[in-house]
């Protein structure tokens, strides 16, 4: 075979070499595989809500308010009818009779003739009252307040009482129709102060049925 016939030859042969050498070798590499998606950080567990607070009603359903929490506390209730007023009082306060305070919610009925917006009561009905549960008295504060879509007014007194002394009493009147709803607190100052959250929470909290919500 001549020289020149042997060149193609070679050529071929080279050009096969390189073929089966890009067969034979690492196979081409594939796309860079995107790296797998992290899950989203997990929400922290709900918290369950609050428990509603306990509630003290009474029987009859006319009349209920929260009940303060924990041992310290009895309350009770008081049902009238006639030949006296319709009545219905629900009132919690302190075991330890050492430490005198209250808090009570009423619902009573009067005559038509005797009917009176909150300001008749308290100029002509609560001096008499007081003036039998005290020794002396002041309102200290006076304000003109609307709960449950009633127009209302609230007091705040000071008063000496003939066997425990110093009393802090805040009180709350309204009227509809026949029916006077009260919501009061009273105690010795210094536990009245004390229990101003149970204080708040009853005067926000306390229900009448014959006041629905409006």
């Amino acid at each position: 075979m001549t020289r020149s016939s042997r060149r193609p030859l070679a050529a071929l042969a080279l050009a096969l070499a390189l073929a089966l050498a890009g067969c034979s070798g690492d196979p081409t590499p594939s796309a860079p595989t995107s790296p797998a998606a992290e899950p989203p950080p997990s929400s922290p567990p709900t918290a369950d809500p609050s428990p509603a607070p306990e509630r003290h009603a009474s029987s009859d359903g006319k009349v209920a308010a929260p009940r303060p929490s924990g041992d310290a506390w009895e309350c009770e209730e008081k049902i009238a009818g006639a030949p006296e007023p319709d009545t219905t009082l629900i009132k919690c306060r302190h075991r330890d009779r050492t430490r005198f305070f209250f808090m009570m919610a009423k619902d009573y009925a009067v005559p038509a003739a005797e009917v009176r917006p909150p300001e008749g009561i308290v100029r002509e009905v609560l001096p008499a009252t007081y003036g039998k549960l005290f020794e002396s008295h002041t309102i200290t504060r006076q304000e003109p307040v609307l709960y449950r879509g009633a127009a209302g007014i609230d007091l705040w007194i000071d008063a000496v009482h003939a066997s425990i002394g110093p009393i802090r009493k805040r009180e709350r009147v309204l009227t509809r129709g026949e029916h006077v709803f009260i919501i009061s607190a009273e105690g010795m100052p210094e536990v009245f102060d004390g229990e101003s959250a149970a204080i708040d929470a009853w005067f926000a909290g306390a229900d009448f049925a014959n006041l629905p919500a409006p």
